[in-house]
């Protein structure tokens, strides 16, 4: 994964924009564990959350997400999304806010 290119000086930068992040699932589709660039792995201990978005029928893909906020471990909270487009393994983004 490589980083996001900076902006020119004096252009804008988007805010909330979905980073990718590295998640194992569990058997049935849903965060199990989460790993970040150069930190160690941080297990799911639940999900208080979880909903679907299915919406722009029109595009090629269409949008179609998992959205999931979870409690890591140690106690933090952390909002993730599965484009359904992509395999399970892959296509995973923390949705910041």
């Amino acid at each position: 994964m490589s980083a996001q290119p900076r902006p020119a000086d004096g252009a804008l930068t988007p805010l909330g924009l979905p980073r990718p992040i590295e998640v194992q699932p569990g058997p049935g589709g849903e965060p199990r564990e989460l790993r970040r660039p150069r930190r160690a792995p941080l297990a799911v201990e639940r999900i208080e959350e979880a909903w679907r978005i299915a919406d722009e029928w029109w595009r090629e893909p269409p949008l179609s997400r998992s959205y999931y906020r979870v409690v890591l471990e140690g106690g933090g909270t952390l909002t993730l999304f599965h484009d359904a487009t992509q395999p399970l393994a892959c296509g995973w983004y923390e949705q910041r806010y």
